[in-house]
């Protein structure tokens, strides 16, 4: 009898072990950035169409590769531009040119770019985030404050990257997961500026790795004619968000 009751507990701690997800455990930061190469680090480049709820006459194209980016806004006239990471490097808007928020979701290595933006990648939990489990880097869990980064506890894509620039905080939060040409990517996106909400977008993906042409972010094939500005978010994206940058 003994060691029946005992076989039948070594089977269940057999079992409960079996059943913890892959990433169980706190990885450190080199297995960290494999796991998430490994995953993401193929899907170099891809196409989305960003929409507004609040501004339904706007839309935005971006294009996105290893870096490299490209922007339409539409509303009535075009407005363009080209820009790298956190850069614009040209634009048809005589005003300035926004950054968009997507822009953060997978940056190249982006292990080193969360370290680079003042995310302490020792400090690392687990916990639930959306009802989801969820790996918690940056900040202990009740901290939101400082900068974080919290990923999907099975395919590490981001949930919430925050930061601070110029002592103002931002947040955004990547949602509605669903598998794209076999990757998992965001269908909706919401900014948090200063701990208040001021944007929510649709995210609705049209290729992936098809966005890698080198014309599309040649600044010498790019028309720069003075455009129009579109309303908002436009404006609010170009006065008020910030790219990530070093502490």
């Amino acid at each position: 009898m003994v060691m029946r009751s005992f076989s039948a507990v070594a089977l269940c701690l057999v079992i409960c072990l079996m059943a913890l997800p892959a990433l169980a455990f706190s990885p450190d930061e080199e297995t960290l950035a494999e796991v998430v190469r490994h995953n993401y680090g193929p899907f170099s480049s891809w196409e989305v169409e960003l929409t507004y709820p609040e501004y339904p006459d706007v839309s935005t194209r971006l294009w996105y590769a290893r870096g490299k980016w490209r922007q339409e806004w539409r509303y009535g006239e075009q407005a363009k531009g080209l820009g790298v990471g956190g850069s614009v490097v040209a634009s048809c808007a005589t005003e300035g040119f926004p950054l968009s928020p997507m822009l953060l979701w997978m940056v190249p290595n982006p292990v080193e770019a969360w370290r680079s933006w003042g995310v302490d990648m020792e400090t690392r939990n687990f916990g639930f985030c959306n009802g989801q489990p969820c790996l918690m880097l940056g900040a202990e869990p009740g901290d939101e404050t400082s900068p974080a980064v919290r990923l999907n506890n099975e395919s590490m894509a981001p949930i919430l990257i925050r930061y601070t620039v110029d002592e103002t905080l931002y947040s955004v939060h990547f949602d509605e997961y669903k598998t794209f040409a076999g990757y998992e990517v965001p269908q909706s996106v919401s900014v948090t500026i200063g701990g208040d909400q001021v944007l929510q977008m649709q995210v609705k993906w049209i290729a992936a790795n098809k966005a890698d042409d080198p014309s599309l972010y040649a600044m010498d094939a790019f028309d720069a004619t003075p455009c129009l500005s579109p309303p908002l978010p436009f404006v609010l994206l170009r006065d008020h968000f910030h790219y990530p940058t070093a502490p």
